[in-house]
């Protein structure tokens, strides 16, 4: 066979390839999980595992007929399968061996606000985690957590059952993934307080702000019973994420009218050392985002916060510290510090800058994760979790989102060349991979929301600057060309267009609604259909404009 090369994610330690691609016919022993669940062939190949003298973490051996793992089993497997996928019935006959620098290695999935993926959905998505190896998976639940106490909690927007989230935890458990959950329980709750029954414990006289009134007693234990209903369910978990984010309005509203002075950092400290000492109680591992310890983003009132950085208590805990900007590897080694020189722990968040947006921003996404990973890694601290959120729009549909997971793991633990990596897992062609690339330059992702809807931004906007972006976009789509894309890209493609379309006054109802359409089917194979109709509520007003010439 033609000699190529072989690909392996993240780049391993030491990796032997003597050219030979091995005719393979399946295993006879791959455990049969992954056999079935990767649609492994069954045939006369071994696995041998040896146990002790394994040099790095894992080591893989491939000879004819026979494959000798060593060390993590789960890291061995993922990259054999990797291989198998490269190989297409072949095997490639190879050394390698493998160490991470990061013993937590996850991905933090935003549902509260993006639609509930269907439980197919979330296998798929263990899948890849697990052939990537990240070992934890952080679901972002908000108000879909099957509380028993409160049932109408989330009941009309798709709210995960027991049987739909047990069976994901197990799925992921049988991957070596841990599945856990992320909560909030202080701040963004406005799909709790927003119910009538709750509305009371609001801080804000408009529930919608989302921050829960924690100067209230009975505020603070509706928050303890949320928080070990999900202790409770999640038995099996290490780590709990209690949230703590943004919680901009503490101290300003009823807790403010108790005593006319500004408590926000006080009783957020309180509160949060209940969270973290029930959890701890528990035998279990708190987490907590780290934005409100540090000030972050509030301005003049930042020291103020600050002084809470100096509790004890963060010491119980281990702090997501994120940042989603493309700002420079020294930046987040400063903002690393931060906790770094004060003893605590913390992993490293990423953004995917997937929010607000039908299609991710590659460049700042990659911007991101390549100065805070490599920051991460130079400063020693132990993990990293690369976020995904819906927030302020939930439209970017999951599958846009595979190639930025696995260039995440490529940049953290490899050698960041994750391009090569991604044809070779995909399977798909360069051409395919340019097209995701250019539909993640800024001046589609971030713009193209504004344009076809035409909201006030793009009203606002001068005439020269519209003609320049249609201008790109034209080249662009020039670029992508006829090149047989997924039905998802190809979607992005038709936004494009019909963007170009909006611009040069030619859109018509009927690209509103058949795009509509095209999403819509994208939508429901990834997820449930609750909050479809927010999206489908925006396509066809539009199209009602168009139809009225009043856009």
């Amino acid at each position: 066979m033609e000699r190529r090369e072989v690909f392996i994610v993240p780049e391993p330690r030491h990796l032997k390839f003597t050219g030979r691609w091995l005719t393979f016919s399946g295993f006879s022993n791959l455990p049969e999980f992954l056999r079935r669940e990767f649609d492994v062939p069954v045939g006369d190949w071994v696995i041998s595992i040896v146990e002790g003298g394994c040099c790095g973490e894992s080591s893989l051996k491939i000879e004819e007929g026979k494959v000798t793992i060593c060390g993590d089993k789960n890291i061995a497997y993922a990259t054999l399968l990797q291989l198998a996928i490269q190989g297409d019935g072949k095997l490639p006959e190879v050394e390698v061996e493998e160490s991470l620098k990061f013993k937590f290695r996850g991905y933090h999935l935003d549902i509260a606000r993006g639609g509930v993926p269907r439980v197919e959905t979330f296998k798929k998505i263990l899948r890849f985690l697990f052939l990537l190896k990240y070992n934890y998976f952080a679901v972002y639940l908000e108000d879909l957590f099957p509380w028993r106490s409160y049932p109408q909690i989330g009941a009309h927007r798709g709210r995960l059952t027991e049987e739909e989230l047990k069976e994901i935890i197990e799925y992921g458990a049988e991957l070596g993934i841990e599945v856990f959950p992320s909560l909030e329980l202080s701040g963004h709750m406005e799909n709790i307080l927003t119910l009538p029954e709750f509305r009371r414990f609001s801080e804000w006289h408009n529930p919608r702000e989302g921050c829960l009134n924690l100067s209230d007693d009975e505020a603070r234990e509706f928050a303890y019973k949320l928080l070990e209903e999900a202790v409770d369910f999640f038995s099996k978990s290490k780590y709990i994420h209690i949230g703590g984010d943004e919680t901009w309005a503490l101290g300003r509203g009823k807790s403010l009218n108790k005593t006319w002075t500004f408590e926000g950092p006080k009783i957020y400290e309180a509160h949060h050392r209940e969270l973290i000492d029930r959890v701890l109680r528990r035998g279990k591992e708190p987490m907590i985002w780290g934005d409100m310890i540090t000030g972050m983003y509030l301005g003049a009132e930042a020291a103020k916060w600050r002084e809470v950085l100096e509790s004890d208590l963060w010491r119980k805990s281990l702090i997501a510290n994120w940042d989603y900007s493309p700002s420079s590897k020294e930046y987040f080694k400063n903002k690393i510090r931060i906790f770094k020189d004060r003893g605590l722990r913390q992993v490293a968040c990423p953004g995917l800058s997937n929010w607000n947006k039908y299609y991710p921003n590659f460049d700042v996404a990659l911007e991101n994760l390549k100065n805070f990973l490599s920051a991460a890694a130079e400063e020693g601290i132990e993990g990293f979790l690369v976020t995904a959120w819906g927030d302020d729009g939930e439209e970017c549909l999951f599958s846009f989102l595979d190639p930025l997971v696995l260039a995440a793991m490529e940049i953290a633990e490899g050698n960041g060349e994750w391009q090569k990596k991604w044809l070779a897992i995909s399977g798909e062609d360069e051409r395919i991979l340019k097209a995701r690339l250019l539909l993640g330059k800024g001046v589609f992702s971030d713009v193209i929301k504004h344009v076809i809807f035409e909201d006030l931004w793009y009203r606002r906007s001068p005439e020269n600057e519209r003609k320049k972006i249609c201008a790109e976009w034209k080249k662009m789509l020039e670029e992508i060309g006829d090149s047989g894309l997924p039905k998802d890209l190809d979607f992005a493609k038709r936004l494009l267009a019909l963007g170009i379309r909006v611009i040069e006054g030619e859109a018509k109802v009927s690209d509103y609604i058949t795009l509509l359409n095209i999403y819509a089917g994208l939508w429901l194979e990834e997820r449930k259909p609750e909050g479809l109709e927010r999206i489908v509520e925006r396509f066809w007003g539009m199209a009602g404009k168009v139809d009225l010439n009043l856009a």
